[in-house]
């Protein structure tokens, strides 16, 4: 009797195995996106395996922002922050900003830049952070252009790159090659580094870290920007990104060429959440690594603007 009972045990056990094995074998994912930028990344890209949430609002006219939290195909949680400008309608810009809205080097949280750059006629909308920097002086890597003063013309090596607000008001994104041709006819710009996209061919990578990131791409004619942040270091909640894939959503999105930005604990996304001017008018939306998601003081940015 005792023997009888063992080999049943023993065979139900087997067949718990086999049925969880095969359990496994036929798992699959579906992601099924309810957004418009949702819909292109995941028709474009082989980043997603399943998606929980998905949300657009419209910030204002021409300036949409989407959020998505998902499971990708390496079983890491995501969550992404995308600001997508139409630099075709009226009014509509990006301008450098910098810390206490002063030519100098500095250190200050973007939602504070933001208030020194907000006024009734010159409304500041959202924005993104900006280049890496000295941690200690607050000096960029790169160039900076602001309000068409050219407060920074050198850079750290040959890997620096920029993004760029022209004249005409078209985004321009690219090396140090061709910043040398274009500079005079810049009013706004900042510096990244690793170039991502470069006329419309996502670049090869040496690392394939994963990491929070902030990264920015222009459509191949100047009026579309799209700003990219990815949070991470918060294994339950999103883990970054490698250079890569952030190449690939952003030429999903509609870059040509695209750059990366400062990331880490600087990765900053924010928005404004009333048309007055109350105290506390611009809100992170992102988490930002440092000190369990407190905004970290950066060097400069990116604010999309409304002169109006």
């Amino acid at each position: 009797m005792k023997h009888t009972f063992y080999w049943f045990t023993a065979i139900i056990f087997s067949l718990g195995i086999l049925s969880c094995t095969k359990a496994q074998q036929t798992t699959t994912y579906v992601a099924i996106p309810k957004t418009e930028v949702g819909k292109r990344l995941v028709n474009q890209t082989d980043l997603f395996a399943t998606i929980h949430a998905d949300t657009s609002y419209t910030i204002k006219n021409g300036l949409t922002a989407t959020e998505i939290k998902y499971l990708s195909k390496e079983g890491l949680a995501m969550k992404i922050f995308i600001f997508e400008v139409d630099l075709s309608k009226p009014n509509l810009t990006i301008e450098a900003s910098t810390p206490f809205n002063q030519p100098q080097y500095n250190m200050q949280e973007m939602t504070l830049q933001a208030t020194y750059e907000d006024a009734e006629k010159h409304k500041v909308w959202a924005g993104i952070n900006g280049d890496f920097y000295n941690m200690t002086t607050g000096m960029p890597q790169g160039i900076v252009h602001k309000e068409g003063l050219v407060i920074k013309s050198t850079v750290t090596d040959a890997i620096n790159t920029f993004f760029g607000i022209t004249s005409d008001n078209k985004a321009i994104v690219g090396d140090q090659a061709l910043y040398a041709n274009v500079k005079t006819t810049l009013k706004e710009a900042i510096s990244g580094r690793v170039t991502l996209i470069k006329d419309g061919v996502i670049e090869t990578q040496a690392s394939a870290v994963v990491e929070p990131r902030t990264a920015i791409g222009a459509s191949a004619d100047g009026l579309k920007v799209y700003m990219l942040a990815v949070d991470g270091r918060k294994f339950h909640y999103s883990n970054g990104m490698k250079y890569e894939d952030l190449a690939k959503i952003l030429k999903a999105l509609g870059a040509h060429n695209a750059i990366n930005l400062d990331g880490g604990g600087s990765t900053t996304f924010f928005i404004r959440n009333t048309p007055g001017f109350e105290p506390n008018r611009f809100e992170i939306r992102n988490w930002p690594t440092d000190n369990g998601g407190k905004e970290r003081a950066v060097a400069n940015g990116l604010l999309i603007i409304s002169n109006e």
